[in-house]
């Protein structure tokens, strides 16, 4: 079916005849969209009727076109703002396919209607990579990111979920890609990576690290499979991470690393030995990062450290206390962490708090030495009121097959009781600052 106004038809492919001109538009049109590539992912403008606009930046940064309007289309003419006509011709299959990679050649995508203009800002065009994308956490940075139009590299392994994400995120009207991902796997990091760089025409801008699980249970209970995952998937991959990211930073001479570290990377949490190595493992690791690279002043390694949020994580995770598990209050929005990511990727900090709960508990890591024996002894006390519950692997191993989504659904608006718990545990620091003090002074 040939559109009247534009001349072009459904499924075929159009370029730029004019050679003169050509090496400006070195892509091609294809049913509504303007592509630099044939593997159908970087889709840089689009039409809206016969207006063509066009959303890709030059090498400062900077758009082609200020007001992302290139000009108009009709019967096969484009006709640029800024010169003459220049002709359109069908791009012939037989020239299609030698151009291509060895990859096989995708299904072109159906027509779509024409999507918002992406948000104008620092962040507009920047290519981000995040990890653990199809839920919680990684979920809500990535609505987050896309709404700032940034260009978004979706990983996670539920690739399901993960295209879920993919629908929501270029409703906003920025470009984004999925990449189904195992964080243990160092193959399919670096195949991330690569493909992540192929879509941002060489440049990856910030990354992400924030794909975690869990494992809840008495030490010796646990599997030492189940241990191993959590530190492979919540350690040694943000080192993956680390490791692709880095050599494509230096390349350029910017780029931002983003970890997903947690209020337990400064309080050990019993009953979940594993998560509390990883995380205390991770202000390691990107302490020893920030000191490697203070040759390059415009990377950046960014720490945040969010209290307990309402995520699916408890409900996802292994839980072998033969208990149901609850997450501790107070419980805070994710999207406040994704908030978080978005101000470090504009303007990168080393540390980022999020939750007062969490500045609680870091200001007690310090004042209170026996802080993880009164945890383990809360930790008990509500998993033996706790109803029972089949031990399980949870997503250790595969993705859970429940419902994705940002929420967990575990805050309750209208409870007073996460304030009463935040306001009674910094008055018993306040008491033992006071009582400590005098004896110090002794």
């Amino acid at each position: 079916m040939i559109d009247q106004a534009t001349g072009m038809k459904l499924g075929e492919r159009y370029s730029v005849e004019n050679v003169e001109r050509a090496h400006q538009f070195p892509g091609f049109f294809l049913d509504g969209k303007y592509y630099l590539g044939p593997e159908l992912l970087t889709a840089v403008g689009w039409l809206e009727g016969t207006k063509f606009i066009y959303d890709s930046l030059d090498a400062e940064g900077e758009p082609v076109f200020p007001d992302r309007v290139a000009g108009t289309i009709e019967g096969l003419k484009l006709v640029l703002i800024d010169g003459p006509p220049l002709e359109l011709s069908r791009i012939e299959a037989s020239s299609i396919l030698a151009s291509a990679t060895n990859e096989p050649e995708q299904d072109p995508p159906p027509a779509e209607r024409s999507r918002p203009a992406p948000t104008k800002g620092p962040l507009r065009g920047k290519v981000v990579v995040i990890t653990g994308a199809s839920s919680g956490i990684g979920r809500a940075a990535a609505h987050a990111f896309a709404c700032k139009g940034a260009r978004l590299v979706l990983a996670a392994r539920d690739e399901e979920a993960l295209f879920d994400v993919l629908d929501e995120c270029t409703d906003c009207g920025t470009d984004a890609v999925a990449i189904t991902t195992d964080v243990t796997r160092s193959d399919q990091v670096q195949a991330l990576a690569k493909q992540a760089a192929e879509f941002g025409h060489g440049r990856i801008d910030i990354w992400v690290n924030n794909a975690g699980v869990g494992a809840v249970g008495n030490f010796e209970d646990t599997p030492l499979e189940a241990h191993e995952q959590v530190i492979q998937t919540d350690l040694v991959g943000y080192l993956r991470g680390a490791h692709v990211a880095l050599p494509y930073f230096k390349a350029q001479r910017s780029g931002t690393l983003i970890n997903t570290l947690s209020l337990g990377s400064w309080v050990a949490q019993p009953y979940a030995a594993a998560y509390s190595a990883s995380k205390f493992g991770l202000r390691g690791l990107t302490d020893a990062l920030r000191g490697e690279l203070t040759e390059f002043p415009d990377i950046h390694v960014c720490d945040i450290y969010p209290a307990v949020m309402d995520t699916p994580g408890f409900r996802d995770g292994g839980n072998y206390t033969g208990h149901a598990l609850t997450p501790p209050g107070p419980i805070y929005d994710p999207e406040l962490v994704a908030k978080a990511m978005v101000a470090c990727a504009i303007s990168p900090r080393a540390h980022t708090t999020v939750g007062a709960a969490a500045r609680v508990a870091h200001l007690a890591s310090f004042l209170v030495p026996g802080l993880p024996l009164l945890s383990g002894w809360l930790t008990r006390w509500g998993l033996n009121r706790s109803p029972s519950a089949a031990i399980s692997s949870g997503n250790l191993f595969e993705p859970p097959s429940s419902r994705r989504s940002v929420d967990g659904g575990w805050r309750n608006r209208k409870d007073n009781k996460p304030l009463l718990v935040s306001a009674a545990v910094l008055g018993i620091i306040a008491g033992l600052v006071i009582t400590r003090t005098p004896r110090r002074r002794r």
